[in-house]
């Protein structure tokens, strides 16, 4: 005699499906709700560490640097001294250089004569094609002079690396000594409220 509750087991029949576990819609969620918050952990975890490489800049000298720009003409950290020195890094393909760029313009054209402002392009280091790379300098506009770094030029500051991690602007005084290391989008209030301080 077959057991009743047995007959009435329709996941016991041959052929049939078992009826999906109501705890696996939850499983999954639980899981990709891991998986982003893993991945902001680790994204926060990289953020600090760049952050602590850039910040790391402050009330030490300016590292020592030679590097040529657009024109040809070679830059190096010692012939600025003395000159209170503006440095801002930038690249193609970065959404907060373009957003921030009218206010690095209107920087260039307010800045006193004795501060220095030198343009650092990372293009280079990332491989970025010669093409788009005068693409983006004739879209900034800029007037200052656009430093072409090179992997020795940006393992001084915060390492090859993170030649990706643009805008970056740091601020020496006239002693060769960084006072301001602004990473991110900035507008012409602070950058100019950080001249002003190191003069």
């Amino acid at each position: 005699m077959t057991d009743s509750a047995d007959s009435n087991d329709r996941s016991a029949w041959p052929g049939s499906a078992r009826r999906p576990s109501g705890r696996r819609p939850l499983i999954a969620l639980a899981l990709v709700a891991g998986l982003i918050g893993g991945y902001y952990a680790v994204m926060a975890v990289i953020r600090s560490h760049v952050d602590g490489l850039i910040e790391s800049a402050v009330d030490n000298p300016m590292p020592a640097f030679s590097a040529v720009d657009r024109d040809g003409r070679t830059w190096t950290a010692a012939e600025l001294a003395g000159k209170p020195l503006v440095l801002h890094f930038f690249r193609s393909r970065c959404h907060s250089c373009d957003v921030e760029a009218p206010d690095i313009r209107q920087v260039e054209s307010e800045l006193p004569d004795d501060v220095v402002l030198l343009h650092v392009m990372t293009d280079r280091v990332m491989k970025f094609d010669e093409e788009l790379t005068q693409q983006t300098i004739a879209h900034k506009q800029f007037t200052r002079p656009i430093l072409m770094a090179d992997a020795a030029f940006m393992d001084a500051f915060h390492t090859v690396r993170w030649s990706q991690v643009t805008p970056i602007t740091y601020v020496a005084d006239g002693k060769g000594v960084v006072r301001y290391a602004l990473r991110g989008r900035q507008t012409r209030d602070v950058v100019m409220q950080a001249v002003a301080a190191v003069r």
